[in-house]
């Protein structure tokens, strides 16, 4: 029980810490399986009823990510670290569309980012369920939300560790992913993937 406890209490600790709560990092199984170098684009649609006025996205990405808004570029990095981005622009309200694309030499492409108002105030966007996801980018850059042909997986919460990692195959079934076939016990840590 104290060990529950302690965990629970750590849990909630680093999510009170965590500048990017409650976005998860996400991947594409198809890209991270052969280990070979890939580029993998993640894509969300989203409706504001109301505009964002200043609105800030911060970014998580595993090695090379950029963050396109509506076609334009808004963020890229190297490294890992969570940046932040204000935008300069409002986002006004109606249909967006949000694609981030990582690239990686060893097929683990992963990104995880919140878009919203300052401070967090506002109706945001945040990477998790719901994502689609290509290992051919250009075909999401290019045709959008259609373009993307696998769900892209949840891969774990932050921090990514074997005390918060869960099932391969409980997280390949219930994020949808295209396959129930466990390579593994458990999602490895962020330090034993690199």
């Amino acid at each position: 029980m104290l060990s529950v406890a302690g965990a629970l209490g750590q849990a909630a600790w680093r999510a009170g810490r965590d500048p990017l709560y409650p976005a998860r990092w996400i991947g594409l199984r198809e890209a991270a399986a052969p280990a070979l170098q890939a580029e993998v684009a993640f894509v969300k649609e989203f409706e504001l009823a109301e505009p964002l006025r200043r609105p800030v996205l911060l970014v998580e990405g595993d090695r090379e990510w950029e963050v396109r808004l509506d076609g334009r570029l808004v963020a890229a990095d190297v490294g890992a670290g969570v940046r932040e981005f204000p935008l300069t622009d409002p986002i006004p309200a109606g249909r967006h569309l949000v694609v981030a694309t990582a690239r990686h030499p060893e097929g683990l492409a992963s990104i995880r980012m919140r878009l919203d108002g300052v401070a967090g105030k506002g109706i945001g966007v945040v990477t998790g369920r719901g994502w689609g996801a290509d290992d051919d980018a250009s075909r999401v850059r290019d045709r959008g939300r259609k373009g993307a042909r696998y769900r892209a997986m949840v891969w774990g919460r932050t921090p990514i560790s074997s005390w918060s990692a869960s099932s391969v195959t409980r997280s390949l079934r219930t994020n949808g992913g295209s396959s129930i076939d466990a390579e593994s016990s458990r999602i490895p840590s962020r330090a034993e993937a690199q």
